[in-house]
Parts: structure tokens; C-alpha cells; sequence
């Protein structure tokens, strides 16, 4: 990136230029400029004629900046700046006193925060600190650094602030859209008493500033009130068509889709692209060092050697031409040409689509009686000083990161005939997509669903989701609007905020504190990722040190935008990695061009957070068994009682699991499903005491987004990582477990029957309706009909068991539909795999598995109305377990499991469950 942002305006810079005691300012435009007095314009025409002490003005045919350096008693001097390279320029003697990196004037290179080396919006003079030394504002985004060229920054402040501490009042008057982003500021001739007074340029817009009193005036720039300003040259005053956006074209079957990102609010100085034969995305790349950029009046030159690609093509140089035109004139094409050095080419000539970098079609059906949202008014909530206000939309939020969301037609409302409020699981969501999302398909493409429903099953604190995982998946998403009702947030920042965080999970952005666990990884930004000011970070998490932390620091310091990385995944990520349908979720999440991401590794806790935690379960399976754990989080009494996160499971947001397989690949383990549960006030939380020490939770691990992570006999190794409510990480000791090589033909094929990506889907989500898996639950049906006697039938039984027991819920003809439980098929397949399960502890479920069955058992004997079977199941369930000789602390969890159990469907009977 440039150490100057490249902007639209019909010239380069803007310079005071003191000359007989009167105020003049010049404007540069390639070899011409512009120069103006307060009441005229003195000239314009090429440098050598307008200001003929300019000795070599070809140096000045592609500056980016210019910047006056005289001082009272010193010749006339300014600092001219292409790129990243300077020349400081002596009028009088007509030569150059320095020239050479920006890095390399005065302490620049060193004293210069990383926010403020590069990308600048524009440079001002600032007065002599002590003893003479020179000192310079440099503004960009909302802010203005001053900065000593001896003792490096003086002060860093809000724009309406002031650069400097005192006679700055006037800054505070600016108006919204001058508060940030300035394309020029000048000085502007003192006030009568000597104040200082400024002249900032925002595309055509313009402020004259007393920097003691406000505004002096505002609006274009002919209309200010200067009569130089007004007398200057239509092409300067006309601004330019912007090259940021999309350009695409064609060469025979090829077609290439190229990302331009070089001017506008937060540019990132980066091109990439996308090649296509037919539909099919053959490969991407990006440039990944700072561009080469050669402007001029007409065109910008731009080349790169050392492109990055996403599958290693020998086109490792680039040679892109844009035409720069003003807005007023004919579209132009740009010219690409990617080649080999000394070989091969490939040009194409393209035509510019418009300035997003991508384009997303969006469908939206919302179940009746909720509410899909709108718009939220960032001036109704707190927001950073200095902050623009602004009304955002979805579809804006993602705008300002370069990405379009369009609309895919209207609203599609689902009626709801049931009248019963239902949940909504993952399986359900994903056959209410493939049902009634009209532009679905299992392929990637740049389409999404979402759906506004009612709850999640996982409960009341599930705002959203990104629940599709299957397949080519990352298409879908739900927000939860009853959910979200419930906690007062509808047309709150909440609202926006859950739709484009779940979003951002569609694009394959991560939770900000868990970027380190990406493929590849990314570096955590402030306090472990939890500091970070982004749509992907809780607003209750947020943990910038000391005592700013939690929702109400994060409103007041949040810009209501993505983070620099997450832009540049946004803008540039090669296509596969981010569009819907191409990698799987958490792969490719992240895009940081800062250095090489480090090798994957667990993170350690800063401090000790007074926590263990621990993985259970057994530690042989047969070939094929799905592989469950049980996940112990145990206060250790050095921190006192600890405040943990109820939900602990790798399905929630604070514990991911690591697996090694025997090849030594280490993966993390991606949940077909994953909740987001931080996006209201509240999250579901326990208190470890000495009475009540620990908080249990069984996942299964046996299948995920990257499919199946035991599909060979042999030893693996598993450690869990969980990231507490105050962002201090616990790590288990390392697990091993064996997948043992089948033993005879039925092992065989009760295992390759149990290990399709389908059959694992419906394992994981205990059995599904959805007909994308019909192959799935065949397979399931075919181990229980010709291996009954199997032990790992059981499962089989467990998944079809259990989705009879419930309704399934989908959607068809524009309405709700559901398919009530089958009891009698639910009762016999779930007492089945119980029976077998019980009668030996070697066979069958595993014990967490078994315990879970006979409390979902109970549950369908309660809905039958049969409450005297489902105590007497959950009797059976603290005996077993009993005979079986367990621990005494884990005979006492499982009653309390048992108990709740009980409690929860006398409740929902309307009774008092026995004692």
C-alpha cells in the first residue's frame, strides 16, 4: 500500500504556496498545475511555465503528494511523495536536498505508529516543536497524529478534536461527513487575529476552518466564497471516475472477474482476481507485496512480479493499465496481462462492472408473526467520539466492506397452521433449505438463504446461526427473531449486529478470539482477539485491558465495521475461501498479509484461570463407531468459585477439541452445526463452587464439517481447548484413542454402512426428515434389517429412534409443515439399543451415549402420556449405572442428569414428579 491513499479528485495534491507575502495555494495534476490566489486564478498550464523554479517537473508526473516545508527566513521548499518514496524539493535552488524512502525521512521510519504508515489521507504543516524541529499533522480515517521529527509523536486525537491540544474548539463544529477521510487539507490564510484557518477538501465538497471559531463556510468549492477556488479549471474541479470495484472480461473460454481496491475509505492497495472457465473457477490470485502504482492525468500503471496464487500458476507477474477519466466522460476499458518472465501470457481486456468487489444474490423467508430487519440509526446508541453517524442496513454494513447484497426477490412469509411455536433444530433448517431456498444448489456460487424463524432448540440464548455444513455448504443462515424479541433487542444495534455476524460466518469469517484456530492460522488481534473492534467479536466478550471491557465498552468504541483482516478475507480471499459452497467453514477464515501465519499451535494461558479441564469417554472404538467424549470443566479452588459458560461442547463458541490422526495430521474438530449464543445481553452461564465444582457436556466427534475424523483403524490423539468467560485458555492433557481394524465381514460392513458423509450427518444430529439424506438413513436402515445383532446396530437404532420420537418440522408450499413422532417406532428402536447396550458394558453404546439414550427414552414415554414408564426408564438409568460400579462423583452427576430429566417433563405434563 502507498504511504498516500490514491483518490478521486481531478488532481494529485494541493499545496499552500507562500509567494510575496500573499496566500496561494497549486495544484498538482500530473506536469500541469493549477495555481490560485484568494481572488484569481493566477495560471495554469504545464509546472515550467506556472512556477518556472520547478527544475525538473517530470519527478512531479506521478506524485501523490505534495507538502510545503518553508519556514520564516528559509528558501521555498516542499516534499513531494510517489508511492513510498520522497523527494525534498528546494524551489530556489532547483534541486532535490534528500530523496529516497519514506522510511528513510527524519525519524518516519521508526516514530511512525503501523496505523499511519500507509494509506494516509493527507499532510499539513504543523509549527516548529522546541529548539526548531520540524513537525507535521498526518490525518487518516477519523484521526490526526502530530508528529516531532526528532522525538517522534506528539499527540493522537479524534479530527474534531483538533491536531493540536489548545485552540482546536473550531475542530468540533465539522460537519458529519468531513470527520473522517479528508482527500486534502491546505492552509488557508490566517484570521485578522492571527488564528489559524484550513481549507479541507472531500471530493467536490469543501470546509474552510477557523480553528479557534468553526466553519467559515461549507459546500462545493466554487461556492465557498474564494474566487480562486471558484475560477479554478473545470478538470480540476470535476473529480474522476473511480477504478475501485469490479472489472471483468474475456479471452476465448476463459473469463476473468479482477478486484480493484486502490482509492476510497479504508482502500487496502490490493488487486485480485478470479479465472473462470465457463462457471468454474480454475484458479485466484493476489498480489501480496506493495504494488508498483504509476499514476498520471489519464491512466494508472500498475505491476507486481511475485503474484500469489491459489493453485501455484507460473503467472507470477502482472501488468495492469486502468483508465482514469473524469466522471463526465466515456467509460474506459483496462488492460490486464498476467505472464511468466521471459514466457507465456495471458491478456485480457476489461470492462468495469461497478465498485463492489463482489455481488451476493440474498433470499429471505421469514416465518409468520416474526420480523425480518431493516435499518438501525447509529445515532440511537452509543457510538465513539467523533464517530459519523449513519443509518445501516445488512446490506450497507457489508457495502462498506466492498461486498453487495442483493435482494433475490421478496420476502417469502411462511405460514405457521401449527400454532405451536415450534424450535428449530440443525437438521430442520437444513431440510427447510433445501426445500424452499429456490436458488439452491449443492455447488458453489455467490447465493444465500436466510431465515428469520422463531427459537433454536438449543435454547432461548441462540440469537443466530450459520447452520449449513453439509455438503457444499455455508449457504444459510437463521436469525432467531423471538429470541432476539425476547430480550428487547429487535431494532436494536443487537438486530444488525446478528445478521452480519451470522453472515460473516457464511463468508468463512471467524470468531475474532478464535482466528488462531483457522486453516490457516491468523494472528489474534488485541487481548487475544477479545479487544477487537469487529462485527466477528461479542460485544459482551470484548476485552480491550484494564477496565474497559464488556457490551457497554464495546458500543462505545465500536465503528460498526469489519477488521482490516477480515477485509482483506472480504475483498481478496481467493474464491474458494470465501464464496458459499466452496471450503469448508473455519478453512481459509482469514487473510493476513503481515507475515507468514505461524505453524498451528495450543494457545497457553496468559494466567492460571483456576480451571481444569478434562476429556472422558472410552478410548477404544470399533471400525466405524461413532466416537463420542465427555468434556469436564473443573474449578480448581486457586481463583475461588469461577463464573463458566454452562454450554461448554465444541458446538458452542468456547471449547474447540484438536485431533492428530495416525498419519500425525492435526486437525480442530468443526461441528456441522455451530450456535452463536453472544448476541444478546445474556449468555447461560454456571458458577463452579466447592458444592458444585464442575460442568459436563458429551460431544460427538465422529463427524463434522470436514467430514469424517475417524474413518481409520489406528491411534489418535485428541486434546480440547476452552476459552473461558474472561478469555483465559484451559488446555486438557492429551487423550489417545484407537479405532480398532475390523475383526471379521459383518465389522466390515456394518462399519463402511456407518461411515458415509450422510450417516454421519444423521448421527450427529440424531436422525433427520431431510431428503437430501435419504441415501444416509437407507444405509442406517440396511445395518439394523441385516445386522440386528451387531453392537454397533445400536447406534442405527439410537439415530432412527430418536428422530421418530420428535416432530420434524419443514417447509413446503410456502407453509409450515410438521411430521408428528412416531411413539411406538421411537420406543422400539430406542428400547432395543438400550437392552443390547445394557446387557453388556463392551457392546453396544458407549456409557455417555447409553445415559443420553435412556434420558431421550423417558422423554418419548412422556410424551406418550405414559409418565409412569418414563420415571421408571429413568430409574433404570441411576441403577445401571449403579451395578456398574461408575465413581461415586459420576453416579451423583447422572442422578442430577436423571432428576432434571424427571423435573422437565412433569412440568411440561403440569405434575410433581414422584420423589
Amino acid at each position: 500500500m502507498a504511504f498516500i491513499r490514491y483518490k478521486t479528485t481531478g488532481y494529485n495534491w494541493v499545496q499552500a504556496y507562500p509567494e510575496g507575502g500573499e496566500w496561494r495555494l497549486l495544484f498538482g495534476r500530473g506536469l500541469q498545475g493549477a495555481l490560485i490566489s484568494e481572488q484569481r486564478l493566477v495560471g495554469w498550464d504545464t509546472f515550467s511555465i506556472i512556477v518556472p523554479k520547478l527544475h525538473n517537473e517530470k519527478k512531479l508526473a506521478h506524485g501523490d503528494f505534495a507538502l510545503t516545508l518553508s519556514r520564516p527566513g528559509e528558501t521555498l521548499q516542499s516534499l513531494f511523495i510517489s508511492g513510498d518514496t520522497y523527494e525534498w524539493y528546494d524551489w530556489e535552488q532547483k534541486r532535490a536536498l534528500s530523496e529516497g524512502p519514506w522510511t528513510t525521512l527524519a525519524n518516519w521510519g521508526t516514530a511512525l505508529p503501523a496505523g499511519y504508515r500507509s494509506q494516509n489521507d493527507a499532510l499539513l504543516p504543523a509549527p516548529d516543536g522546541a529548539g526548531g524541529v520540524r513537525q507535521t499533522y498526518f490525518f487518516k480515517g477519523g484521526r490526526v497524529l502530530t508528529l516531532n521529527w526528532s522525538t517522534g509523536v506528539v499527540r493522537e486525537a479524534l479530527i474534531t478534536e483538533g491536531p493540536d491540544a489548545s485552540g482546536c474548539a473550531g475542530w468540533a463544529q465539522l460537519p458529519q461527513d468531513f470527520r473522517e477521510n479528508l482527500d486534502h487539507v491546505a492552509a488557508y490564510k490566517p484570521a485578522a487575529d492571527g488564528t489559524r484557518q484550513s481549507l479541507l477538501i472531500k471530493g467536490t465538497q469543501g470546509v474552510l476552518l477557523n480553528w479557534r471559531t468553526g466553519v467559515l463556510a461549507s459546500g462545493a468549492l466554487d461556492r465557498l466564497g474564494v474566487a480562486g477556488l471558484a475560477a479554478l479549471p473545470e478538470r480540476y474541479r470535476t473529480p474522476n471516475r473511480p477504478v475501485t470495484g469490479r472489472w471483468t472480461g474475456t479471452n476465448g473460454n476463459q473469463r476473468i472477474e479482477l478486484r480493484v481496491d486502490l482509492e476510497g475509505e479504508r482502500s487496502l492497495g490490493m488487486i485480485s482476481g478470479d479465472l473462470f472457465t465457463g462457471d468454474t473457477c480454475t484458479d485466484s490470485f493476489r498480489t501480496t507485496a506493495a504494488l508498483t502504482v504509476i499514476p498520471s492525468p489519464d491512466r494508472f500503471l500498475l505491476h507486481q512480479p511475485g503474484l500469489s496464487w491459489a493453485n501455484n500458476s507460473p503467472l507470477t507477474n502482472f501488468l495492469l493499465t486502468l483508465p482514469r477519466l473524469a466522471v463526465n466522460s466515456g467509460t474506459g476499458n483496462a488492460s490486464i496481462i498476467l505472464d511468466v518472465p521471459g514466457g507465456a501470457q495471458t491478456h485480457f481486456s476489461c470492462n468495469y462492472v461497478g465498485p463492489a468487489l463482489r455481488s451476493v444474490e440474498m433470499e429471505t423467508d421469514a416465518m409468520a408473526g416474526t420480523q425480518v430487519f431493516q435499518s438501525y440509526d447509529t445515532t440511537v446508541g452509543n457510538v465513539p467520539r467523533g464517530y459519523r453517524n449513519r443509518v445501516l442496513t445488512t446490506a450497507s454494513a457489508f457495502a462498506e466492506a466492498g461486498v453487495e447484497l442483493k435482494n433475490a426477490g421478496q420476502v417469502n412469509v411462511v405460514a405457521d397452521t401449527t400454532g405451536d411455536d415450534l424450535r428449530w433444530s440443525a437438521a430442520e433448517l437444513h431440510a427447510a433449505m433445501a426445500a424452499n431456498f429456490s436458488l439452491h444448489k449443492d455447488t458453489e456460487q455467490w447465493k444465500i438463504w436466510t431465515f428469520v424463524a422463531t427459537y433454536h432448540t438449543l435454547g432461548p440464548g441462540v440469537g443466530g446461526v450459520m447452520f449449513d455444513e453439509f455438503g457444499k455448504g455455508r449457504q444459510g443462515m437463521a436469525v432467531f427473531h423471538n429470541a432476539l424479541r425476547d430480550l428487547n433487542l429487535i431494532g436494536d444495534s443487537f438486530e444488525l449486529f446478528t445478521y452480519v455476524h451470522e453472515l460473516g460466518h457464511v463468508f468463512n469469517l471467524h470468531h475474532s478470539w478464535e482466528k488462531n484456530l483457522s486453516t490457516p492460522p491468523a494472528p489474534l488481534g488485541p487481548g487475544n482477539g477479545f479487544g477487537e473492534l469487529s462485527w466477528m467479536n461479542y460485544p459482551q466478550y470484548y476485552n480491550y485491558g484494564g477496565d474497559r471491557a464488556g457490551a457497554q465498552y464495546f458500543w462505545a468504541d465500536f465503528p460498526y465495521s469489519f477488521s482490516d483482516n477480515e477485509l482483506r478475507h472480504l475483498r481478496h480471499g481467493f474464491h474458494r475461501h470465501i464464496v458459499p459452497g466452496g471450503d469448508s467453514f473455519l478453512t481459509n477464515t482469514a487473510l493476513d498479509l503481515s507475515a507468514t501465519a505461524p505453524a498451528f499451535a495450543l494457545p497457553g494461558a496468559a494466567e492460571d484461570p483456576g480451571l481444569t479441564l478434562s476429556l472422558g469417554g472410552k478410548q477404544f472404538f470399533g471400525y466405524g463407531e461413532p466416537v463420542m467424549a465427555e468434556l469436564r470443566l473443573s474449578r480448581t479452588g486457586i481463583r475461588g468459585d469461577v463464573n463458566v459458560a454452562a454450554a461448554i461442547g465444541p458446538q458452542g463458541e468456547h471449547t474447540t477439541v484438536v485431533i492428530t490422526d495416525p498419519y500425525g495430521r492435526t486437525r480442530a474438530f468443526r461441528p456441522i452445526a455451530r450456535t452463536c449464543s453472544g448476541h444478546g445481553p445474556q449468555e447461560r452461564t454456571v458458577t463452579l463452587t466447592e458444592a458444585n465444582p464442575a460442568v459436563y457436556e458429551t460431544a460427538y466427534l465422529g463427524y463434522g464439517s470436514d467430514g469424517l475424523y475417524f474413518a481409520e483403524p489406528g491411534t489418535y490423539r485428541v486434546t480440547a481447548v476452552h476459552t473461558g468467560l474472561d478469555g483465559a485458555r484451559t488446555v486438557s492433557p492429551t487423550r489417545t484413542l484407537r479405532v480398532r481394524t475390523p475383526l471379521d465381514r459383518a465389522d466390515q460392513e456394518v462399519g463402511e454402512l456407518l461411515t458415509g458423509d450422510e450417516q454421519g450427518t444423521l448421527l450427529a444430529f440424531l436422525g433427520s426428515d431431510a431428503p437430501h439424506l435419504t441415501t444416509g438413513n437407507d444405509a442406517l436402515q440396511e445395518v439394523i434389517e441385516r445386522h440386528g445383532d451387531h453392537p454397533l446396530t445400536a447406534y442405527a437404532r439410537l439415530a432412527r429412534g430418536a428422530n421418530a420420537g420428535r416432530h420434524f418440522q419443514t417447509i413446503g408450499d410456502g407453509r409450515l409443515q410438521v411430521r408428528q413422532p412416531d411413539i411406538t417406532e421411537s420406543v422400539t428402536q430406542l428400547t432395543e439399543a438400550i437392552t443390547t447396550s445394557s446387557a453388556d458394558p463392551d457392546t453396544g453404546l458407549d456409557n455417555l451415549t447409553l445415559n443420553a439414550a435412556f434420558r431421550r427414552l423417558a422423554t418419548v414415554h412422556a410424551k406418550a402420556g405414559d409418565l409412569e414408564r418414563a420415571d421408571a426408564t429413568l430409574d433404570s438409568l441411576t441403577a445401571h449405572f449403579h451395578d456398574q460400579g461408575v465413581p461415586a462423583h459420576v453416579q451423583q452427576h447422572i442422578q442430577e442428569q436423571a432428576d432434571t430429566t424427571r423435573a422437565q417433563i412433569h412440568e411440561t405434563a403440569g405434575e410433581q414428579p414422584h420423589s
